[in-house]
């Protein structure tokens, strides 16, 4: 069993936090009866609705479109919830941004601790350095993983 990093783990948390989960039967649903219509048929069949007919009579064939359908848009599953690619990808950007503000902070302290003659505490300067190192990994690490 693959264990997730804790960096991914707080990536996918902050995704889940920051985006909407979409339903896909309901926008597959949209699309069909927007693309198909009973109405030229006539009589009562004229205000049925193609996705409700297909999803009654054939629930195989419907979640096979369903699926279809789906892997042609853009899609992620991110701990078991399917959001838009775009959303996952704007909560990424943030999540990195975060990681870089705090990498950015971390480096100018190291520069003060360098600049200050006084200060001779060099497990300090280390812990910075350890710190500095762990947050660029963490950094590359979420903007390599793939959802």
């Amino acid at each position: 069993m693959i264990t997730m990093s804790y960096t991914i783990k707080k990536l996918e948390a902050h995704v889940v936090a920051e985006c909407q989960p979409v339903d896909r039967e309901s926008l597959f649903d949209s699309m069909l009866d927007e693309c198909y219509s009973f109405a030229s048929v006539g009589g009562p069949f004229k205000y049925m609705s193609p996705s409700s007919v297909l999803k009654s009579e054939d629930p195989t064939a419907y979640r096979c479109g369903v699926n279809d359908w789906a892997d042609g848009e853009d899609f992620v599953a991110v701990d078991g919830e399917t959001y838009n690619g775009q959303d996952v990808e704007e909560a990424r950007e943030e999540f990195v941004a975060e990681l870089e503000t705090e990498l950015s902070t971390l480096e100018k302290d190291q520069e003060e601790n360098t600049d200050a003659e006084e200060s001779s505490d060099a497990d300090e300067g280390d812990g910075i350095q350890k710190q500095i190192a762990d947050l660029t990994a963490q950094i590359e690490e979420a903007r390599d993983h793939s959802f």
